[in-house]
């Protein structure tokens, strides 16, 4: 497919780049500290940095308008410049091969000035000599050299630094996600790089100017490590939807753990037995690699499940025994529900096992066949 002609490909490349360079700088925040996200600028650190960032791939010159706008922004009366110790420009782009501006950083106050007015007085004899209009960039320089604003340049481009040739937004990603991910568990290493990324843009944070604070981002991150960790004790999450398509009542119709539950007549309970046997078999086989679980804690785990369940119904059946047989079923139904309500017992090394993953579990029961003098999970009460 061609490209539409309003195709913002670009402009979705430049977001997700400042928003990498702002995972940067929130890492580098300091107690105290605060970062601001598109009220001041690009990105902001309160009393310290403001830096524009720039995604472009022509060559950086003496006269190109991202320099020379940038330099104009924070001349503007509404810039409160005085509040930082450094303005950065950061940018993808190469300096030309020409280019003095490549000097910047290790010129003086006094010899950026001169330099600033160099480059105008070139632009401005070009123009005299081809008769053309200004272009939006000679107008940037003509605004950043105005003599009224003199005084306040002088001690702008004394704070200016440019950091250059920065990675592209694919080198940029895959170095972040190495940076941050230690300790992350490899496998779970893009969702926490995704996730640190979502929680930047979270609408929530708009409400305060998109604001993020030194103790935010900690409390972020120790949540995100807790879960995302290597040895994480926080239970795998498993995105129940992604498995819904998978539930299929042909292809489960012949299996124990329905049949059983068709024995009470509880058949609108059978799609969500599915989803969780689903959910159950996919954390034990895939989510549980990236922990330190052996096979004998979910037997153990397993084992206890069916000691515990066979208890509670005996009680149940000397209790439904008693009732007509017409009302099996219903109490059976009653038995099931209130069994799925049950506070869920934790899985060894774990904090927060889901009930997903413990009635699952009773469905891996409830699918093993009966043995001579052993009768597996049952949900009927007779």
């Amino acid at each position: 497919m061609s490209k539409l002609s309003n195709d913002a490909t670009r402009l979705l490349e430049a977001i997700s780049y400042q928003l990498i360079v702002t995972l940067e700088y929130c890492h580098d925040l300091v107690d105290g500290q605060t970062l601001w996200l598109e009220v001041f600028g690009d990105v902001t650190v309160s009393g310290s940095v403001q830096v524009e960032v720039k995604n472009f791939v022509d060559d950086l010159t003496d006269g190109h308008n991202n320099f020379w706008n940038t330099l104009k922004n924070w001349l503007s009366p509404k810039f409160k410049q005085e509040k930082y110790s450094e303005l950065v420009l950061l940018t993808t782009q190469a300096y030309g091969a020409t280019a003095e501006l490549r000097h910047w950083n290790n010129l003086s106050g006094e010899e950026r000035l001169k330099f600033l007015d160099k480059v105008i007085s070139d632009s401005e004899a070009r123009i005299a000599t081809s008769g053309k209009r200004p272009s939006k960039a000679v107008k940037n320089q003509q605004f950043v050299m105005a003599s009224e604003r003199r005084c306040v340049l002088q001690d702008v481009i004394e704070k200016v630094k440019i950091i250059s040739a920065e990675p592209d937004l694919k080198t940029r990603a895959e170095n972040a996600k190495s940076r941050y991910g230690k300790g992350v568990d490899p496998l779970k290493r893009d969702e926490y790089f995704e996730a640190l990324l979502g929680y930047l843009i979270e609408p929530c944070l708009s409400k305060s100017g998109w604001m993020i604070s030194y103790q935010d981002f900690d409390l972020k991150l120790s949540r995100l490590l807790a879960q995302y960790g290597r040895n994480s004790r926080k239970f795998p999450t498993v995105d129940t939807d992604a498995f819904a398509g998978q539930v299929d009542l042909s292809v489960y119709a012949d299996r124990l753990f329905v049949k059983k539950l068709y024995e009470i007549e509880y058949g609108q309970r059978v799609p969500e037995a599915i989803l969780e046997h689903l959910v159950t078999v996919h954390t034990i086989s895939s989510e549980f690699k990236r922990f330190t679980v052996e096979k004998s804690d979910v037997d153990n785990y397993k084992k206890d499940q069916l000691k515990r369940h066979k208890s509670l119904r005996s009680a149940e059946m000397r209790r439904c025994s008693r009732k007509p047989k017409d009302d099996w079923c219903f109490e059976s139904q009653n038995f099931f529900d209130t069994r799925c309500g049950e506070p869920v017992d934790g899985m060894p090394a774990f904090d927060g096992t889901t009930p997903e993953f413990r009635n699952g579990i009773w469905h891996m029961l409830a699918d093993d066949e009966d043995e001579e003098g052993n009768e597996k999970l049952h949900w009927r009460l007779w």
